[in-house]
């Protein structure tokens, strides 16, 4: 009976320290792994601003292939499946509306706190698209009308819990914060995109930035650092604009103070890149262009595993009791569309191309492996990449970095720190 008694005693008291050590935060980052779930241009657009008519289906065939007609019912089954996996954390990068409009914001905000309500912590950055744009519009018949757009000083109004209430520091000059997922882990969000020269990291925020990762490391917190523009360039011919202004400064910083990695978006194909010193940066695929995913990190002591998750739309669409054909097989439908769009970008320059018809069907596929992280699917010995280069066509150039692209698979990654 005593030694039951001691075993009893025992048993007690390590359920009282595991749930201690919970209680502080420490149990799920040095035991087991640490779930964070990250997705980015999602560019939602308010389902009162849109009546699909005309103009908005002119808008989306111009556009880069988003799966916009469908954006809110993608949205809906992101939220849903982001309950499902119960992360740590949801980071959102930025470019959270279509092009900024209030209506828009409102409505995603309300989207989002069915995540938080179900205990999971939600951080949001602006992107270039979300903040005074005058393209905010709502799209009536054939035409559109200006719509009210979103002002900086409206932003972490309309999303303040989602993250900014919860920030344990905050950069006066921009919508940066710092959110501690705990007391050994942190999240840097980096928001470059309030201030006049969007794109641009200003001295002053730089400045922010430097006293939080020194004062992390003063507290023995790991950093993952979040940014809505690229801090590493992830293609030759479509890097402008896509980096951000004072890149190489801020890559010093979290090079010099061990941060993990770097995640971004803004670019809304799926790519991966290290730094020459080895840093790391995900530039996660847009969450509205196929194959419509988002990434999951399992961060352990000295590890960081990455990969992507396609948000299962249909799966969501047989459980709504949709009759929809596209949302029933929305996989096909978004790439589908993808590459009718990016079809449509070049067949007018090969009008007088012999195999005009072949060389836009070629684009349209090997972009798609290209935007979707992929460009190990694609054959570089295809002769159509020689019949690019020769037509000296517009776009030439685009498809022959496509071709020098390693062959990779970017939506999986490991890091160790």
């Amino acid at each position: 009976m005593k030694q039951k008694g001691k075993r009893w005693v025992l048993l007690t008291a390590v359920v009282l320290l595991l749930v201690l050590l919970a209680a502080a935060g420490v149990l799920w980052f040095r035991g087991r792994p640490t779930k964070i779930l990250l997705a980015t241009d999602l560019h939602y657009l308010s389902p009162e601003l849109n009546d699909h008519g005309a103009c908005f289906e002119k808008t989306i065939l111009n556009g880069d292939g988003k799966a916009l007609a469908y954006i809110d019912e993608l949205t809906d089954a992101f939220v849903e499946q982001v309950i499902r996996e119960k992360p740590a954390a949801l980071i959102l990068s930025g470019d959270l509306t279509l092009n900024g409009e209030k209506q828009s914001h409102l409505d995603l905000a309300q989207k989002l706190r069915r995540v938080t309500e179900a205990d999971i912590p939600v951080l949001v950055i602006p992107g270039n698209h979300d903040l005074n744009s005058g393209y905010a519009v709502r799209f009536t018949g054939k035409t559109y009308e200006p719509v009210e757009n979103l002002k900086p000083a409206q932003f972490d109004e309309v999303y303040a819990e989602f993250g900014y209430n919860g920030a344990s520091a905050r950069d006066e000059e921009s919508l940066s914060y710092v959110y501690p997922l705990s007391d050994e882990l942190w999240v840097l969000m980096v928001d470059v995109n309030t201030l006049g020269s969007e794109g641009v990291l200003e001295p002053e925020t730089l400045d922010w930035v430097k006293a939080q990762l020194e004062e992390a490391r003063q507290a023995g917190a790991q950093v993952i650092a979040v940014s809505h523009q690229n801090l590493l360039a992830h293609s030759e011919a479509i890097s402008a604009g896509f980096v951000m202004g004072g890149a190489e400064e801020l890559l010093a910083l979290y090079e010099e103070h061990d941060v993990i990695c770097n995640l971004s978006g803004h670019i809304h194909m799926q790519h991966t890149a290290k730094s020459e010193n080895g840093f790391f940066e995900a530039a996660t695929g847009s969450l509205a262009v196929s194959p419509n995913q988002y990434a999951r990190l399992m961060v352990r002591p000295h590890r960081m595993d990455y990969q992507t998750v396609p948000v299962d739309v249909s799966g969501w669409a047989k459980e709504q009791g949709s009759t929809d054909e596209n949302l029933l097989d929305f996989a096909t439908y978004s790439a589908d569309f993808f590459c009718q769009v990016n079809r449509g970008k070049v067949i007018g320059w090969l009008q007088k191309a012999e195999n005009g018809e072949e060389m836009a069907d070629f684009f349209a596929q090997v972009n798609l492996d290209y935007f979707q992280g992929r460009p190990d699917r694609y054959d570089r010995e295809d002769p159509m990449f020689d019949v690019w280069q020769e037509s000296g066509a517009f776009y030439a150039d685009y498809v022959e970095s496509m071709r020098q692209e390693p062959a990779v698979n970017h939506n999986q990654a490991t890091v160790e720190y």
